[in-house]
């Protein structure tokens, strides 16, 4: 992208003739002339193509919903994309996910020309499908590009991407994990309750913290933890200290002391801390239909739960029709020793028929750019874009949150690794142990026997 004034001023006019209106080009504006602002992947404006040319790239469900990924990619594919490059982009919505139906169109020999690349949602088959050629490489591709820079993009992804040392995806949005603590400032501030903006302090404290919150007899409640793997689950083992699988992937890991005291310490929550009443309770009556612990959260009678930093984008936004009060945002408090759990976590974009890769790889880098990375997080895409740049942008930090910036910081080193199963089969080994993980947390069975049980059906999956 144009970095001088006129470069600038030409993209904006461009803009403005497609009929973007003011509201949805002030925040590229600013993203465009502010100091901090970088541009595309490849350190220039995306070459424009010497014919039109027509691209179908498959994605997450949500391209005619008001939020989300998809939406946003497909509102600035034609407002800003395929005006400079001549590059028409059709994102086709994926129904159930997108590992099933590229699993589908792959079969019919109908593949798209590039497709969302999931790894922990979306199907989580990403991996697995670059391994039976369904993506193509982008080595050659980056090596050719004598523009493209990869060194921004978060590494802890890029690995997540690669399959027997090749690269199959860039990716369009990634974080540290579940370890964002979102909280009632109302709640908070009546009750006298500091939450450190660093999360530097303990989990005792914490729960100190949640027992003052907590009014049971008006059905208030001091916290609400999630479990399931693969995000949570892992982020409370490494919390402890313990691991979900060993780097090779052949053999899990979890059912350690450490790993029983971690979910013991979830549990806990209800059973004996008392912050949450019921760890499997139905939300109902919910602002936008939400349930779970979000729910109970934007009903204003939860003071804090944790997940990824996607809810930034929505409970700092100046419209939000999620919560009616202001939401403090802070890291998750210190696990036992003083550790944090954290994992990798994202999705990508790559190329599956290479007829158009010149094309596609266009759009791989447009979309996985530093100006995408910010903007998504202002047009309703939630998590910011897997890119340093993007996460220690000074209109992100300032105009949303500066967790971004606290996270970078407390983990220089990068996200925790993503971690899969030699044989692929990700999406069942997640089932099997979920499955057991449940019943614990249900209060059928103790976590002695329930992390027993989840490695005895999890290395079932991982000896298929």
């Amino acid at each position: 992208m144009e970095r001088n004034g006129a470069g600038v001023a030409g993209r904006l006019r461009r803009r403005l003739a497609l009929g973007g209106g003011a509201a949805g080009l002030t925040g590229v504006a600013l993203a465009a002339c502010g100091p901090a602002a970088g541009g595309t992947s490849g350190g220039g404006q995306a070459a424009p193509s010497k014919a039109p040319v027509s691209i179908e790239v498959l994605t997450r469900n949500g391209v005619s919903s008001p939020t989300g990924h998809s939406q946003f990619y497909d509102r600035r594919a034609k407002q800003i994309f395929t005006p400079e490059t001549g590059i028409t982009v059709t994102l086709v919505d994926a129904q159930p996910n997108v590992g099933e139906k590229l699993t589908v169109m792959a079969a019919g020999g109908v593949l798209p020309d590039g497709s969302w690349f999931g790894v922990v949602a979306d199907g989580s088959a990403g991996r697995e499908q670059a391994s039976r050629g369904i993506f193509q490489p982008l080595d050659d591709l980056i090596k050719k590009d004598a523009k493209f820079d990869i060194k921004p993009y978060f590494k802890s992804m890029l690995d997540a991407f690669s399959v027997n040392g090749k690269l199959y995806a860039l990716p369009t949005h990634a974080h540290y994990g579940t370890h964002v603590l979102y909280y009632n400032k109302n709640m908070t501030q009546g009750a006298g309750v500091r939450i450190p903006d660093d999360g530097n302090w303990t989990q005792d404290e914490f729960i100190e913290a949640a027992r003052k919150l907590t009014r049971s007899g008006e059905d208030v409640w001091g916290y609400w933890p999630s479990w399931g793997f693969s995000e949570f689950g892992v982020f409370w083992l490494r919390q402890f200290g313990a691991e979900f699988l060993d780097e090779a992937g052949k053999k899990l890991l979890f059912d350690t002391a450490e790993g029983r005291a971690a979910f013991q310490w979830v549990y806990d929550t209800q059973a004996k801390f008392q912050v949450i009443n019921d760890l499997n309770r139905v939300v109902e009556g919910a602002p936008l239909g939400l349930g779970g612990n979000r729910g109970l959260f934007a009903l204003g009678k939860l003071a804090m739960h944790a997940t990824t930093p996607g809810l930034v984008a929505e409970y700092k936004k100046p419209d939000t029709e999620e919560i009616k009060f202001e939401a403090g945002i802070a890291l998750f408090p210190k696990g036992p020793g003083g550790r944090r759990g954290t994992q990798a976590s994202g999705s990508g974009m790559g190329l599956t028929n290479p007829a158009k890769q010149d094309a596609v790889w266009q759009y791989l880098k447009f979309v996985t750019d530093k100006d995408n990375g910010v903007e998504q997080v202002f047009g309703g895409a939630g998590s910011p874009g897997g890119r340093t740049d993007v996460w220690n942008d000074a209109k992100l930090l300032k105009e949303r949150d500066p967790i971004y910036s606290t996270i970078i910081k407390t983990f220089p080193q990068g996200a925790g690794s993503l971690r899969f199963p030699a044989n692929f089969q990700y999406t069942a080994l997640l089932k099997a142990v979920n499955d057991e993980l449940n019943i614990f947390m249900k209060g059928q069975t103790s976590v002695t026997e329930a992390l027993s049980k989840m490695t005895q059906a999890g290395t079932v999956v991982l000896n298929q």
